[in-house]
Parts: C-alpha cells; sequence; structure tokens
C-alpha cells in the first residue's frame, strides 16, 4: 500500500518546536513526510506554493498558516491539496473556528482522523500590498491596532488575556474614522472604531469578530463597531472573549457581502489573520468552496 504523501511546514518560532521531526514522523508511520522548517514567512509561502498534490500539513500560528494559504493562493489554490494544522502559535484562532485542539496529540488525531471540509477563501486588494488571501479574520481599526499592540512582549506576559490587555491600552486613545463601505455594490456610510471581515470567526486570540461565520456559504461577514457602541462594547470585552454573540447589540452593524470595498477618512489600518496589510482603500471578494481543509469532530459550517 502506497504511504501517504505530506509535506509539514513548521515554524520553531511560533511555538512550533512542540512538533519534533522524529516524534512526528513516528506519530505519522505510513505518511511519507517531507519536512520544511521556515526561517520566515516567505519560506512558508515558497513551500507552500510548490506544493500541487497531497496532505500540507502547517505546524505554527494563524501568522503561519496565512503564508501557507498564500502560498496556496499563489498556485491557484490547487484542487489536490488538502490542509491540515497543528496549532502551535499563541491565539491560535483559525483552529478555534475549525474546532481543532491546541493538545499536540489531540491535534495529530485530527488529521489522522480526516475529516475534510471545503471552505471558502478571501482575497483582498489594495494598492500597497496589492494581492493577498486569507481564510480567517480582517480587521481594521481598533482590532488592528490592538493587533499591533499586542506584540509578543505582551503575549508572554498575559497569554491568552493579552489581547484584552491591549484592547483596554489602545481604546483609550483611538480616533473614531468616517467609514464608507460598498457592500455588493451598495453604499453605507458611517462612523466606527473597528470594521472586522470574517470568514471565520475569531482574531486576537478569541476575541469573536464575527461569531455568526459560516466559511462554508459563500459570503464574508461584515461586523462594524459603530461609535455609538465602543462604550458598551468595551464593557462587553470580557464576555466577548468568552465568545459572546454581541451582534444585535446597539451600535453594531451586522451584514453578509460576497464583495465589500471599504474606504476611510483618515486612513484605517487592516490586518489580515492578523499581519499588516496597510491603510488604503481595501477590496475584499470571497472566493467559494478554494480549499480543503482538516476539520475536528466538533466542527460545524454554520455556528447557529
Amino acid at each position: 500500500m502506497e504511504a501517504t504523501k505530506a509535506r509539514v511546514i513548521i515554524n520553531p518560532s511560533s511555538g512550533g518546536g512542540a512538533y519534533d521531526p522524529d516524534e512526528l514522523r513516528s506519530e505519522f508511520d505510513g505518511y511519507d513526510l517531507d519536512w520544511v522548517e521556515t526561517e520566515g514567512p516567505e519560506d512558508a509561502v515558497r513551500a507552500a506554493e510548490e506544493w500541487r498534490e497531497g496532505l500540507l500539513i502547517v505546524a505554527g500560528g494563524d501568522g503561519t498558516v496565512n503564508d501557507v494559504v498564500n502560498g496556496l493562493g499563489k498556485a491557484g489554490f490547487p484542487e489536490g491539496v488538502t490542509l491540515g494544522i497543528l496549532p502551535a502559535g499563541t491565539g491560535n484562532d483559525l483552529a478555534a473556528t475549525l474546532c481543532i485542539p491546541e493538545d499536540a496529540d489531540a491535534a495529530e488525531d485530527v488529521i489522522r482522523q480526516g475529516r475534510v471540509r471545503t471552505l471558502d477563501v478571501a482575497r483582498v486588494r489594495s494598492e500597497g500590498i496589492e494581492e493577498r488571501f486569507f481564510i480567517n479574520v480582517a480587521t481594521g481599526g481598533l482590532g488592528a491596532d490592538i493587533s499591533t499592540a499586542n506584540d509578543e512582549d505582551l503575549k508572554s506576559k498575559w497569554g491568552k488575556l493579552s489581547y484584552l490587555r491591549a484592547s483596554l491600552e489602545v481604546a483609550r486613545n483611538f480616533e473614531v474614522r468616517e467609514i464608507t463601505m460598498y457592500l455588493d455594490g451598495e453604499e453605507r456610510k458611517t462612523r466606527a472604531v473597528n470594521v472586522a471581515v470574517g470568514n471565520c470567526r475569531y482574531a486576537g486570540g478569541g476575541w469573536p469578530a464575527a461569531p455568526r461565520a459560516n466559511p462554508e456559504d459563500g459570503l464574508l461577514d461584515v461586523v462594524v463597531i459603530e461609535a455609538a457602541g465602543l462604550t458598551e462594547i468595551l464593557a462587553l470585552t470580557p464576555t466577548a472573549l468568552a465568545k459572546s454573540d454581541y451582534l444585535d447589540k446597539e451600535g453594531v452593524y451586522f451584514t453578509r457581502a460576497r464583495e465589500i470595498r471599504i474606504e476611510t477618512r483618515p486612513g484605517l489600518d487592516f490586518t489580515a489573520d492578523g499581519e499588516v496589510i496597510g491603510d488604503e482603500p481595501a477590496e475584499f471578494v470571497v472566493l467559494p468552496k478554494a480549499l480543503k481543509v482538516i476539520v475536528g469532530p466538533e466542527y460545524t459550517p454554520d455556528p447557529a
């Protein structure tokens, strides 16, 4: 019987050191494993772009997964590739939506069990970054500033609570933005402190940025925290970190769309899967059923 072909992309700096090459090979006995240890983001992008057939396992955090998704996007999301995730970062937000456990042995079991779903992916374009892909969440404004403030020092000191700590620091001085959104061509203007465009649900180590997102519905969730809702949302933050659904609160605007353009004054910094993508006008589009991904046994596409 021919061994299952798989490439493992591991980021040792994101906690990927929890996965020892020799131990992983023994865990995946019967797999033909090709091993790539990254020294920077471009290594992960290149290793994914070159992989056109077989299982592609990522041992790392959300940033490494994002690099891999971008490599696959550059290759046109080859139909023969299935993505498996061994969460090894601080936040592991994508794994939370996909119900992949953070425990190494349990995550390895999920990959061996091989429950495969075909998920949507999002593409974002702007003058500054040209084109990038993401599978999880893009945030602009307060969320993006918090992601920037939530640096490695804060993460090492506060762990999963680092995002909450950073949010309290950033919110004190955040400037409200004038935002114009085009949602499948329909214009909406508002004053806001945060915009999330979600294919999946969580950002910043557990904040439910788009708590109702379904990564298989061919739509992106748009969640805007308007200026009027800031005080209430900040008061909710500890609850929200425990996965509360706040979308019906006053000052929160929620909708879904296939194509989204966001313009702000002054410019609003955006991140996609935690990676900074700049403050230019950003255009988002969903790519339905673009990527096969192994999910955990508790995963359901629609959280409702």
